[in-house]
């Protein structure tokens, strides 16, 4: 979702709906606010998200690489996110009386975390609801990266420092920029056509 517009509907969509309502948008704000992969955000438990209130950041080793490299070998360290004003307030309202050993977002059964496909559907819904195609559970992260491409002045390296990725040209794909380049420039062609 790249109309901040849609993303504060989507929110809205969210946290008057169902009975989980309150759980499916603390879920979507945390993740276009830190950019973490819907199955790492998944399987925090309250007492993960209380260490990060106290530290002031999240830091997580995502399922990506925790799932594709020997982490000993490789040496790799989890990514750091700083948790926003707004995020702090939402996430310490929510956790409040809940068991630290609980996972954040449970399924309807409650002893365990729903799952992705779940969260894709849940997105799903309320982007339709708005109009929008395409939305699953990893619109979030993507939000996430186009938020931070515009408002860092379209630099793709702080993006793609902040999503952890390897290469620029990954980033620029993960965004959609080719797409939007390629039809600004090819909308450039109507003046040599005549009706």
């Amino acid at each position: 979702m790249k109309d901040i517009k849609h993303v504060h509907d989507v929110q809205e969509y969210l946290k008057a709906n169902g009975e989980n309502g309150e759980r499916n948008h603390v879920l979507f704000v945390l993740g276009i606010s830190t950019g973490y992969r819907a199955g790492d955000l998944i399987q925090l438990k309250v007492r993960d998200v209380k260490r990060a209130l106290r530290m002031g950041y999240f830091e997580i080793l995502e399922g990506k690489k925790r799932n594709a490299y020997n982490i000993r070998e490789q040496n790799i360290k989890p990514r750091e996110v700083n948790i926003p004003r707004k995020l702090d307030q939402i996430l310490r309202t929510y956790i409040n009386n809940k068991n630290s050993y609980d996972y954040m977002f449970k399924s309807r059964k409650g002893m365990e975390p729903i799952q992705v496909s779940q969260v894709s559907r849940i997105l799903r819904d309320a982007g339709l609801y708005f109009g929008l195609k395409n939305i699953t559970a990893h619109s979030m992260r993507k939000t996430y990266a186009y938020r931070i491409y515009v408002n860092s002045d379209y630099d793709i390296m702080v993006v793609k420092e902040m999503l952890g990725h390897s290469s620029i040209e990954e980033t620029k794909r993960y965004i959609g920029l080719d797409r939007e380049l390629y039809a600004k420039y090819s909308d450039t062609l109507n003046d040599m056509i005549v009706l």
